[in-house]
């Protein structure tokens, strides 16, 4: 027979809990590492590149990757703006003598 908790474990953020690698540990990988914000800015500008090459050509291609870029733009305002949350509320104008 199964005893219950007195106490079951509170619900716990991810970002409450400390981090289990240090900083430093990050160096030792193998190979390079890219920021995640290169990399999706690569990967989207490349995919519209390949899709636009595939559908009309050369012209296709430009298009494709300034459309790309242009997404990858779009993504980093919303998410941005997502995550920074509600600007601070602004000062009240001083009354008028």
């Amino acid at each position: 027979m199964a005893r219950a908790r007195r106490n079951p474990p509170q619900a716990v953020w991810p970002w409450d809990e400390p981090p289990g690698r240090s900083a430093r540990h990050l160096g030792k990988r193998p190979g390079p590492l890219w920021p995640l914000s290169a990399a999706t800015v690569t990967v989207l500008a490349a995919g519209y590149g390949w899709l636009g090459e595939v559908v009309a050509g050369t012209a296709g291609a430009v298009i494709g990757c300034l459309a790309g870029l242009a997404v990858a733009g779009l993504l980093h305002l919303l998410v941005h703006r997502v995550v920074s949350g509600r600007p601070p509320p602004r000062p009240s104008p001083p009354p008028p003598d």
